[in-house]
């Protein structure tokens, strides 16, 4: 901690010397715009022919600001500014200038947003808190298809990996959304959009490397079939060196390749037809402690985590009219995962179909209904290596089924002025039945520069698999006066009942001048029914010296979080923006009364494994000569919440592009600045791996669109 406090003034200092260079450049190259042969005239002149090519940063006025389109709050098409709900959206742009190489790191511009990379291939992320390895109250969808393990009912980050170039957009809500898209959505959704294949002709070549960020490369090209139809296919792999630990090595080398394609016809006027399609394979470096049968009981053992996965997307999209369309649609996809040291093997098949329909009732209601199936085939597998010692399950094999019908009406109550928003998501699945979650939304615009929204939403996140079957044992143990090594052991509840949340929230938007935009929100969420686990009776355990504690996951934890997040968008000139957005969060967790003190301390610690505070600023400039400068800094408050506490870290990247010719881009990206490495997230109170740190990383990419 102390190292970072020291660095404050300096770094305090040089962004203080960099605004003011950036200050007396921008005002050089305000004057240079309408010069011959300026950045703005040069991309001007690129033909309709070259629209594929990435734009150079322009100026966002009103129209375009509050235009945004969003498909994500209401599954139907609409804008920013129609949307009553905590929306921000990731634009192309937003994603070239990021500098990211992983969808993961995008998401630590948005307010609310906790993003925090465990190791090199590993991140926590949700929304307005909770955050964890295992996070599972955050929805993540890709067109549609939901990236969802049933397992832990969360994401695997390092099996999500899409070119980035090929995105056209990603909407991330911040709040429930579960009376449209079902449980689980209950802090937030992620819908990462890609673009569709006529708007990606031609071909796309990118390599790039670095020290520690490895070598990466990706191939695409799209265009035509016949005249009705597009297009595309990709190719890419990396390869991503280790980050830094205080104990020595951290095995967490991460290599990866994936392949996809994307078509879209257009068969006449009213019927559109997508099929889409995607195979990853994926190794990533590990590291945890496992059990041995004999002392010292615990070995630190160096592993990977294999990932092949694949899926295969249908939609059919029919438009009635203006204000009437359906659509179909339907995906297979699986996620088979294996740990060749452990033994320890994951596979799972999900099967879905969709269908959605919106339809005018009268003049003034917007109706919108839809009906879901989805089947899971799941299969788990014991630790071979310690015949089920360290994992595993009251069963191997789960076959779920989930049946869902939803219903949405939108109500103008004040043409052009106020909406209401009512729906209602009914949801049967196998672990607790029927689930009901309704939401009530209000949408009132006194001007075309200002929105006012407010909400009130149920949501519901079912148990997972390993919350319903898992056996694990936790690490480090503990010792007993009489010497005995004492091993939790983390067990399974087939009788859980799903987690609650009621969310209360409000918003205001505005357009304060025209080269000036402020998005603001607050909320106050109830959770009941919280998972938490709950000391058993001590049993024998597996070796002489050993016992075995079992620890049962329940529901008896209850809590609150409120808090607020604000973003703004400055254009101070028109080749200069400036972004920046704040997050406060404040957790309050509550056991029932009749647990013991320790187990209280333990559990309530969850609420301070996520950020208090958090703080992001871009500086974009287009200079001349064709030269793109970007620079982001970021504020993350202190973890406490772990054995070793995590402190707070100020962190600067840059990125410099630069573009000779229309069609090449060469760029430079350092990430973590300001210090050798840092840890961004603690160790997880079941699996004790040790805390890895995320270090300073250059790289330089070329990219050629042909």
């Amino acid at each position: 901690m102390s190292r970072i406090q020291s660095g404050i003034p300096r770094a305090l200092e040089r962004w203080g010397r960099m605004i003011m260079l950036l200050l007396t450049l921008a005002s050089a190259n305000a004057a240079a715009e309408t010069a011959p042969g300026s950045p703005e005239q040069k991309t001007s002149q690129l033909g309709a022919e070259e629209s594929h090519l990435p734009p150079r940063l322009a100026p966002l006025g009103l129209e375009q600001l509050m235009d945004i389109e969003v498909t994500t709050v209401t599954r139907m098409v609409g804008t920013v500014g129609e949307s009553a709900a905590a929306v921000s959206v990731i634009s192309q742009e937003d994603i070239r200038r990021s500098g990211a190489t992983t969808i993961a790191e995008l998401f630590r511009r948005v307010p609310g947003m906790n993003v925090a990379r465990i190791d090199n291939n590993k991140w926590a992320i949700s929304a307005r808190g909770f955050n964890d390895r295992f996070s599972n109250k955050l929805l993540v969808q890709r067109d549609g298809r939901t990236i969802y393990d049933p397992l832990f009912a969360g994401v695997y980050w390092n099996a999500v990996d899409y070119p980035l170039e090929d995105i056209e957009r990603i909407e991330v809500i911040r709040g429930p959304g579960a009376s449209l898209w079902g449980a689980n959505a209950v802090n937030g959704i992620i819908n990462i959009i890609t673009k569709s294949a006529e708007n990606t002709h031609g071909g796309l070549l990118s390599a790039g490397g670095g020290k520690p960020e490895g070598g990466f490369g990706e191939l695409r090209y799209g265009s035509m079939i016949g005249a009705n139809a597009d297009y595309r296919i990709y190719a890419k792999g990396f390869e991503r060196n280790k980050q830094f630990s205080r104990l020595g090595d951290t095995h967490d080398r991460w290599k990866g390749a994936s392949t996809g394609m994307r078509l879209d016809w257009q068969r006449d006027d009213l019927n559109a037809v997508t099929v889409q399609g995607d195979y990853l394979h994926s190794s990533a470096g590990r590291q945890d402690p496992d059990l041995e049968m004999t002392p010292p009981f615990i070995a630190l053992v160096a592993d990977r985590t294999v990932a092949d996965s694949g899926n295969i997307l249908g939609r059919w999209t029919h438009q009635t009219d203006d204000q009437s369309s359906w659509s179909l649609q339907t995906y297979w996809s699986r996620f088979d995962t294996k740990q060749p040291m452990a033994g320890v093997s994951n596979k799972n098949d999900t099967y879905d179909l969709d269908f959605d329909h919106r339809f005018p009732i009268g003049a003034r209601h917007t109706f919108l209904y839809g009906l879901g199936y989805r089947y899971l085939n799941q299969s788990t597998g014991n630790s071979l290596s310690d015949n089920g010692l360290s994992v595993s399950w009251l069963k191997n094999h789960f076959h779920l089924t989930i049946y869902s019908a939803f219903l949405q009406d939108e109500y103008v109550l004040v043409p052009d002025r106020v909406r209401i928003i009512l729906g209602l998501k009914l949801e049967h699945n196998d672990f607790t039945g029927l689930e009901v979650q309704p939401t009530g939304r209000l949408l009132w615009t006194p001007t075309n520069r200002q929105t006012f929204w407010a909400a009130v939403s149920r949501a519901v996140g079912t148990p997972s698999i390993s919350e319903e079957a898992i056996q694990l044992s936790a690490i480090p143990p503990a010792r007993l006066p009489s010497g005995t090594q004492l091993f939790p052991r983390l067990t399974g509840n087939p009788d859980l009942r799903p987690v609650t949340v009621i969310a209360y929230e409000m918003g205001y938007r505005a357009q304060v001048a025209e080269s000036f935009s402020l998005d603001s929100a607050i909320f106050y969420n109830q959770y009941d029914r919280l998972v938490v686990a709950v000391p058993q009776s001590v049993q024998a355990g597996f070796a002489p010296g050993t016992a075995i504690l079992p620890v049962r996951i329940e529901n008896r934890m209850h809590g609150e979080t409120y808090g607020g997040e604000v973003g703004a968008d400055w254009r101070p000139l028109k080749l200069w923006r400036l972004y920046g957005s704040y997050s406060y969060l404040k957790m309050n967790l509550h056991l029932d009364r009749s647990l013991p003190a320790s187990t209280r301390a333990d559990a309530e610690s969850a609420e301070r494994r996520s950020p208090q505070q958090q703080l992001f600023l871009q500086s974009s400039f287009d200079l001349p000569r064709n030269v793109e400068l970007d620079i982001m800094g970021r504020f993350i408050d202190r973890l406490s919440g772990f054995v070793q506490g995590i402190p707070s870290y100020f962190s600067l990247d840059a990125r410099v592009a630069w573009r000779p010719r229309k069609d090449l881009e060469i760029s430079a990206v350092g990430q973590n600045l300001l210090d050798d490495h840092h840890p961004e997230f603690g160790v997880s109170p079941v699996i004790a791996s040790p805390v890895v740190e995320i270090r300073r990383n250059v790289y330089a990419k070329i990219t050629w669109w042909f």
